[in-house]
């Protein structure tokens, strides 16, 4: 399946979740009950959010958020490492949601989401002129609203030419100077998945964010 094609199915699933979302929320406020009105709460700093696992980059969250505030729904509850790598491991069709994200100023939609998936297609690098690539093995982009990774980890659901992809989603509109921040916070989430997937060293991974890649010459 190619990037676009990915990013389509992730952005039609995050639709029918939203869909349901607003249905809930129309139904809470129909009573006229405002304490059930579905009120967002942002309670929780980025070192907090997604079970901890944005801890290593909480400043990349909050500089790419605009905000120190956060919070989950509980219609999407976010997993552990552990709990979604037994996902993973049982899993090769279908993408889950690790975690979603939200900030004041992007309620009632989520800021965004991050979730991972196997996959046998792998863009190349440097096809994308609005595109910033990373070194990983075996690729990772960033756009202004988008980061994905994809990285070795021959384990559990993958067929042995498939790899683990993982992209970070944010609905809020982002510019060039955001990407570094952008695979800094998808970089500690597949840190921490690949890492309860007990598949570190094949990724390559490490818990800094990877640097810039760049072209041969």
């Amino acid at each position: 399946m190619s990037t676009a094609m990915m990013n389509a199915a992730g952005r039609s699933t995050r639709t029918l979740f939203m869909s349901a979302l607003f249905v809930a929320a129309s139904a809470c406020t129909s009573g006229g009950d405002e304490q059930n009105s579905g009120e967002q709460e942002y309670d929780m700093t980025a070192n907090e959010v997604c079970q901890g696992t944005l801890a290593g980059s909480a400043d990349s969250l909050e500089a790419r958020a605009r905000s120190e505030e956060f919070g989950e729904i509980d219609m999407a509850p976010s997993y552990t490492p552990t709990d979604y790598a037994e996902v993973l491991m049982e899993n090769n069709v279908i993408t889950t949601d690790f975690c979603v994200i939200y900030t004041p100023g992007a309620y009632p939609m989520d800021f965004a989401t991050i979730e991972f998936a196997w996959s046998s297609m792998v863009p190349t690098p440097g096809h994308e002129r609005r595109l910033t690539y990373y070194d990983v093995d075996a690729y990772a982009s960033t756009s202004d609203q988008y980061a994905a990774m994809y990285v070795n980890c021959p384990v559990g659901a993958a067929p042995p030419d498939e790899l683990l992809w993982a992209e970070l989603a944010v609905q809020t509109p982002g510019s060039g100077s955001d990407h570094d921040d952008m695979i800094a916070i998808l970089n500690s989430a597949a840190y921490a998945v690949v890492e309860a997937l007990g598949c570190t060293e094949e990724s390559g991974l490490t818990p800094e964010p990877p640097a810039r890649w760049e072209a041969p010459t």
